[in-house]
C-alpha cells in the first residue's frame, strides 16, 4: 500500500470566506486582461521546467480535464486499482496521496518520488503537456460541466445568490466570479480542442468521455488501466496465454501447465482488482464515502452543505439549465462540441 500522510477523517472547522471587494475584482480583471497572470505563471513554470523534466518517468501518465468533468471520480477508481486497496484505505479525502493533483504546477511531481510505477497525476492546468509521456484526457458535455461547476462555487463560497445564468455569463466572458476564481483555467472549448489535436496528431493521448464512464464504468476503467499500463492489455499478457500445440511441442507438459496456471492467476487477479475498483466507484458507494470522510476539494469548507458527489447523470443538466443558457453555451462552443460528439 502507498503510505498515506493525511488523517482519515475530515474534522477541520468550516471556513467562511468573505466576498471579494469590488475594487479587487476590478483590479484582478485588469491584470488578467493585460496578461499579467499568464506572464507570471509562464515565467515560473519555465524556470522550473528542468526540475520537472528530471523528475519525469517514462511511465508517468497525466489525467487532464476541465474541472467537474469526472477527474476525481476516475482518479479515485485508479487509486483503488493502483494501490490494490483491499482494506478500504483510499477515500475521497486522501485520494491525492495515491493519484496526486499538481494543478498548474507540473514541477510538483518531484515530491512524489515514493510512488511506484505507473504514476498518475491530475492536472487541470497542464503547463508542459507535450512533455507528458502519456495523457488521459477526460471530456464532459460543457452544459453539464457548468451546472456542476456552479454548484461547486456556491458550496465553496457560500454564494447562493450567484444564479446559474450569471455564472454562465461570467464563464463565457471571463467576468465575475472567474476574474478572481479559477482565473488560470483554460476555457472548455480551447482545452478540449487542444487535447483532440494532440490525439489526432499521433501523440500518446487517450480521450475518455464522462458519459461513457456513466454508461459502463467497467469498460472505461479497463481501457484507461490498459493505456497507463496498470493491467495487461486484454487482462492477460499474450505470451502467457499463447500455450498452443507448437509451444507444447517445445516445452515439457509440466512447464506448459505451469504457464497456463500462472496466466490464469494473473487474469483472476487483474479481474479482481478491476472489479473492486469498479464497485467502489459507484455513485452510491462514493456518496457514502464522502459522508464518512469528506471530499478532498471541500476540505475545511463544506460541512453538511452541498455535496461533491451529486448526481452522476449524463443528462442531468437538462433539469437545471435554462434553454437560453444552454443555447449560449452551444453557440460559444459549437464546433468543438460537434467534434466531441455533443452536438449532432
Amino acid at each position: 500500500m502507498v503510505p498515506v500522510n493525511r488523517p482519515a477523517r475530515l474534522d477541520p472547522p468550516r471556513i467562511r470566506r468573505r466576498p471579494v471587494p469590488a475594487f479587487k475584482r476590478w483590479f484582478g480583471r485588469g491584470k488578467r486582461q493585460a496578461g499579467y497572470y499568464r506572464l507570471r505563471d509562464g515565467l515560473r513554470n519555465r524556470l522550473r521546467e528542468p526540475e520537472f523534466r528530471r523528475a519525469l518517468r517514462p511511465t508517468d501518465v497525466f489525467l487532464v480535464g476541465h474541472p467537474k468533468s469526472g477527474n476525481t471520480w476516475l482518479a479515485y477508481m485508479l487509486a483503488v486499482l493502483l494501490s490494490d486497496d483491499r482494506r478500504g484505505d483510499v477515500n475521497l479525502y486522501n485520494v491525492g496521496d495515491y493519484v496526486p493533483f499538481v494543478h498548474g504546477r507540473d514541477h510538483a511531481i518531484t515530491t512524489y518520488g515514493h510512488l511506484p510505477d505507473p504514476r498518475v497525476f491530475r492536472n487541470e492546468y497542464p503547463r508542459h503537456p507535450r512533455r507528458y509521456p502519456g495523457t488521459v484526457y477526460l471530456v464532459r458535455d460543457p452544459r453539464a460541466v457548468l451546472v456542476s461547476f456552479r454548484h461547486m462555487f456556491a458550496t465553496m463560497f457560500d454564494d447562493r445568490d450567484m444564479t446559474l445564468s450569471r455564472f454562465v455569463d461570467g464563464y463565457l466572458s471571463g467576468g465575475a466570479p472567474f476574474d478572481a476564481w479559477h482565473r488560470h483555467l483554460m476555457r472548455w472549448d480551447r482545452q478540449v480542442a487542444a487535447a483532440l489535436r494532440r490525439a489526432e496528431g499521433g501523440e500518446r493521448v487517450c480521450v475518455v468521455r464522462y458519459e461513457d464512464i456513466v454508461a459502463d464504468r467497467g469498460a472505461a476503467l479497463r481501457r484507461v488501466a490498459e493505456f497507463i499500463g496498470a493491467v495487461p492489455a486484454g487482462g492477460v499478457p499474450a505470451e502467457d496465454l499463447a500455450v498452443d500445440d507448437l509451444a507444447v511441442g517445445h516445452l515439457a507438459v509440466g512447464q506448459a501447465a505451469a504457464r497456463q496456471a500462472a496466466a490464469g492467476d494473473v487474469a483472476a487477479e487483474t479481474s479482481a482488482r478491476l472489479s473492486r475498483a469498479v464497485a467502489r466507484g459507484s455513485f452510491e458507494a462514493m456518496r457514502d464515502l464522502e459522508g464518512r470522510y469528506g471530499a478532498e476539494a471541500y476540505a475545511g469548507r463544506a460541512r453538511g452543505e452541498g455535496r461533491f458527489v451529486r448526481r452522476g447523470e449524463a443528462e442531468g443538466w437538462r433539469d437545471e439549465l435554462d434553454p437560453a443558457d444552454a443555447a449560449r453555451i452551444e453557440a460559444a462552443f459549437g464546433p468543438v462540441m460537434e467534434r466531441a460528439g455533443y452536438l449532432v
